[in-house]
């Protein structure tokens, strides 16, 4: 348990400082929460945190459904409040397995955006239809 907080954390610090440097303009996100359908024994509390380049490159971890730490890398495509992200995650049953995310800002109050992901269940890789939810700053 200790390894994975730690790589949680320096997944966290990384983002952070890529998001915060003077030469990367962007958003930064922060990872919430899943709702899993059905519902199983899945872990709902996912905290985590990613950046997403003006230009639309996307990196990130957070804790899974699994209770693993899952790093990500990718590219968002973005189209109004719609946006759908594409790449790679790790932290599941293959070292690095596929990502694709459809997600839709809801609301912005104050610079504070709530935005909802779907990921739709998929046979032998994904048990269960997932809503996941962040906000971005």
């Amino acid at each position: 348990m200790p390894r994975i907080r730690s790589l949680l954390f320096a997944s966290w610090v990384a983002v952070l400082c890529a998001a915060t440097s003077p030469a990367a303009a962007g958003t930064v996100g922060v990872h919430l929460a899943s709702k899993h359908f059905p519902a199983r024994q899945f872990n709902n509390v996912n905290p985590g945190v990613y950046w997403r380049s003006d230009a639309g490159w996307t990196l990130g971890g957070y804790r899974n459904s699994l209770e693993r730490t899952s790093l990500y890398a990718g590219y968002s495509w973005q189209w109004g409040p719609l946006a759908l992200t594409g790449g790679g995650v790790t932290g599941y049953a293959e070292r690095v397995q596929p990502l694709l995310v459809p997600s839709l800002a809801l609301c912005t109050v104050d610079g504070v955006t709530a935005r909802v992901a779907f990921i739709p269940r998929v046979e032998k890789r994904i048990e269960s239809h997932v809503v996941h939810f962040t906000v971005e700053f």
